[in-house]
């Protein structure tokens, strides 16, 4: 049978469904930006114009982010925290302010953090070793190489001799060592060499080294200078200050290790340095153990509380440290996690563009660590980085957005930033100021024309995911230190994105079972374990949230006091599932039949009333079948993100009909008691099939508004086709192509019909539509259906479809005529791969109509 999206919106139903709306739309329901200031050099008549612009599309926030300059405008460059720099802070507040727009900042420029006023001894640094072996008597020179000798301080000189070690450190002139011995020994030196990293695509005013994060002195500097600017110019603070992911990958010491190790390990690091070196993985383990506790402590709760004391709160990014990832987004306000590449979902119909996307490095399971904190803690608030390389610049559509966007909806992200916004002048000539990174939602990208219904889409799903309380089935144990003991080979682990198959593959499949189980979970830390208590069974956690059991995957490796914790969580009546057993599972909870049975993706979320759901379909496959819920309910309803539609869902004893096409996605809410919902239904779940179909295969004629180059030309078209193939001008032409054809419908075509639908077939890239001058509604996501009941009328039916395409043509046109559009300094535009490219050799992108059209008749 063949289910066609749309609904039957009847009057009686928007009436009578009172009992739950829509919830408020508020700024961090809306989506945000990051918003890159290139070179910072804004003016207020385009700071007004670019928030006019964002306001009126849908952006609930931005977050600036300084960064370098375009070429041959550094003239208008503005240094990083200078007086005209906190004036335009100022003034992008007071118009964001009346946009409805909140404003956030990174705390610094480019990444990771650092500038001109960070010295040297307080930069990031790692250790180098220099090991001799020796025997007998003499002297030796302990210097570190040629290319490690800059910036290097000695701090230590250990003597392994047999089982006796010594510290010789103060026997050292200059660098060099008298030594006796009696037998063969081993001398290792310990050098700081500071100054390995200066901060990543600065802006003016920010370049320098980047700060050592492990250093509690070194961060407070830091912090006190950005503060001093603020209180200089009496600027207010935003309303979020911002981390990127850490990416100091060169930092593997600080000048306090070795004493903060011996207090925090209870034993002497500088008595296992060979160990260390051979990567030993005790060792090892404790000395990453300790690095993570150092930066927890002394950079994300340092700079946490000083935005606190400033009235404002921190985002951020722990992914790629070295620490517990679940402690460090524990400790900020909004845990922020990332998306990197495109998803490979296979939803039907969805635009592949072969070779031009990059894989998604963040898979489900990594997704999870940043909720999993927010969850714990009862924050109320998950943030993305979203859509970063999803595909080639200018080749990313909207309906691409939709499904990784629903990943993240579905592993807990509930307050996404795009990745990102570039400010640009508006009477800058096209393509305007561009960041490397491709999204490009933006004023100057054709998808902006269309972009409001994406925003609304977005806005809706996060009003809900932002109401209530989270509700998972499991919490599991991070099994941290299975992951330190392991991937020897260097000393630094980093918790990247992007290298988690490979530092915690086995932990990668727990969570990927437990979601095949039909079960949800949040990641718990050992921290963040000691402060769960056991309530009539139930797991309560430091934020107040209820869970049904506790599973340990792993070896189960921890310290003495946490299990012991857990013995005693376990006496007093909680769920303890060692290792993934689904039938110990199933004893402490109810796995949901959508996950098993239909291979949906889903979230689940209690509130006064009951409980809401998101669930998308992220499959190739349509469903349509009644499964039952884990949870007790009356009466449920359908929301509708795409539209704002409302539907009663339909019943069958205790099963709830679930109808989604590939790659749709729902918001259910049920409710505990009967709220005397009307039974009108969806029209996929009232089980109706086409009456009639009318494929609107006859003349077309196609224009164009808004279109660059101008193509200043009409076409009357025999079939439908996209417009690119037309003649030169479409063919490089950027903008929105309006398809206009008639259907003739007689008396006896309307009669009995019980719903309309228009069927786009395959668009590219997105189309508003207009029957009889009456707007029906924006496809810009697969399956690009519409409910088009009511518009339809007996006779001359005029059908008017507004075709957006992408920018590709446009921008490979102007390679192939050497336009100099990559004007941005550093990095420039690259490729997907970071790699120097141009667009002259791509083939003309689709754009327009690309199949049939039908009406088809309920």
């Amino acid at each position: 049978m063949k289910r066609i999206v749309s609904s039957i919106a009847l009057a009686s139903l928007a009436l009578t469904i009172n009992a739950q709306s829509w919830p408020t739309v508020t700024p961090e329901a809306k989506p945000g930006t990051r918003w890159w200031w290139l070179g910072s050099a804004v003016d207020q008549e385009n700071l007004k114009w670019n928030l006019s612009e964002y306001g009126k599309h849908g952006i609930g926030a931005i977050e600036i982010t300084p960064l370098y300059g375009v070429q041959g405008n550094q003239q208008n460059n503005i240094p990083y925290l200078s007086d005209k720099w906190m004036s335009m802070l100022r003034y992008t507040m007071t118009q964001a302010e009346r946009n409805g727009i909140e404003v956030d900042m990174t705390t610094g420029t480019g990444w990771p953090f650092g500038g001109p006023w960070v010295p040297l001894k307080e930069s990031a640094c790692r250790v180098v070793f220099v090991e001799k072996d020796i025997n007998g008597t003499g002297t030796i020179d302990l210097s570190p190489s040629e290319k490690d000798a800059k910036n290097a301080f000695l701090e230590k000189v250990m003597l392994y001799e047999g089982k006796q070690v010594r510290d010789v450190t103060r026997q050292v002139t200059g660098s060099n060592l008298t030594y006796r011995t009696s037998q063969q020994a081993k001398l290792v030196a310990v050098y700081i060499k500071y100054g390995v990293m200066r901060v990543k695509r600065a802006a003016p005013g920010g370049e320098g080294l980047v700060i050592d994060h492990f250093d509690k002195k070194a961060v407070a500097n830091y912090l006190k200078h950005i503060e001093e600017a603020f209180e200089r110019t009496k600027t207010p603070y935003p309303h979020t200050f911002f981390n990127d992911s850490y990416e100091v990958a060169d930092a593997t010491w600080t000048p306090t290790l070795l004493q903060e190790f011996e207090k925090r390990r209870g034993y002497k690091l500088e008595e296992h340095l060979p160990e260390l070196i051979a990567y030993e993985p005790k060792v090892l383990s404790d000395y990453r153990e300790t690095l993570g506790d150092l930066l927890l402590e002394n950079f994300t709760n340092q700079w946490t509380a000083w935005a606190h004391k400033h009235g404002a709160i921190t985002r951020n990014q722990a992914h790629g440290s070295p620490a517990n990832l679940i402690d460090c987004y524990a400790a900020v306000d909004i845990p922020e996690i990332e998306g990197f590449g495109l998803s490979e979902f296979g939803i039907k119909g969805l635009r592949q563009d072969k070779g031009k996307t990059r894989k998604n490095d963040s898979d489900f399971s990594m997704l999870k660590y940043a909720p999993s904190a927010a969850h714990i803690c009862g924050k109320p608030y998950t943030s993305s980085e979203t859509f970063t390389w999803l595909t080639e610049h200018f080749r990313t559509s909207l309906s691409q957005l939709k499904p990784d966007i629903d990943l993240m909806f579905c592993a807990g992200v509930n307050h996404m930033f795009f990745h990102g916004t570039c400010y640009s002048p508006k009477n800058d000539e096209w393509p305007g100021w561009k960041f490397y990174a491709s999204i490009d939602m933006s004023p100057t990208n054709s998808i902006w024309r269309d972009a409001p219904y994406f925003m609304d889409y977005v806005s809706r799903c996060q009003s809900f995911l932002q109401m209530g309380q989270p509700d998972n089935d499991f919490l599991v144990y991070l099994p941290v230190r299975d992951m330190w003991q392991k991937n020897t080979g260097k000393l630094l682990m980093q918790f990247s994105i992007h290298a988690m198959g490979k530092l915690a593959p086995d932990f990668i499949k727990s969570i990927l079972a437990i979601d095949k189980a039909g079960y949800d979970c949040d990641y718990i830390s050992e921290r963040l374990l000691m402060d769960t208590r056991c309530e009539n069974g139930q797991l309560i956690t430091q934020g107040g949230t209820s869970y049904k059991g506790l599973i340990i995957p792993g070896s189960g490796k921890m310290p003495e006091n946490v299990r012991q914790h857990i013995e005693q969580l376990k006496a007093q009546g909680a769920h303890i599932i060692y290792g993934i057993n689904e039938k110990e599972m199933g004893k402490a909870a109810k796995a949901e039949a959508m996950k098993t049975q239909l291979g949906l993706k889903a979230i689940r979320r209690k509130n006064a009333n009951g409980y809401h759901y998101f669930i998308a379909n992220l499959s190739p496959k349509d469903v349509c079948e009644y499964v039952s819920l884990p949870v007790d309910y009356e009466e449920a309803i359908w929301f509708n993100p795409l539209n704002g539609e409302r539907y009663a869902a339909r019943q069958d004893g205790r099963q709830i009909l679930i109808s989604l096409r590939s790659g749709e996605s729902m918001i259910l809410q049920t409710f505990n008691k009967q709220a005397g919902f009307p039974q009108v239904a969806r029209l996929e779940d009232e089980g109706k099939t086409p009456v009639k179909t009318f494929d609107l295969n006859g003349k077309w004629t196609l224009s164009f508004v808004d279109e660059a180059p101008a193509v200043g030309k009409t076409y009357q078209l025999d079939k439908l086709q996209t417009w690119e193939t037309l003649d030169e001008k479409t063919r490089v032409t950027m903008g929105t192509g309006v398809y206009t054809t008639h259907l003739n419908l007689k008396k006896k075509d309307l009669a009995d019909a019980h719903a309309w639908t228009i069927d786009l077939g395959d668009v590219r890239e997105s189309a508003r539509v207009y029957i009889n001058n009456q707007f029906v509604g924006c496809a810009w996501s697969v399956p690009y259906v519409l409910n088009c009941s009511n518009v339809l009328k007996e006779g001359d039916n005029l059908i008017r479809i507004e075709v957006t395409n992408l920018p590709a043509n446009r921008i490979s046109d102007l390679d192939k005529k050497g336009v100099k559009w990559r004007k941005m300094e550093e990095i420039n535009v690259v490729d997907i791969n970071y790699k120097k490219t141009t667009y002259d050799e791509w083939a003309p992108v689709e754009s327009g109509l690309h199949s049939n059209v039908a009406i088809i008749k309920y």
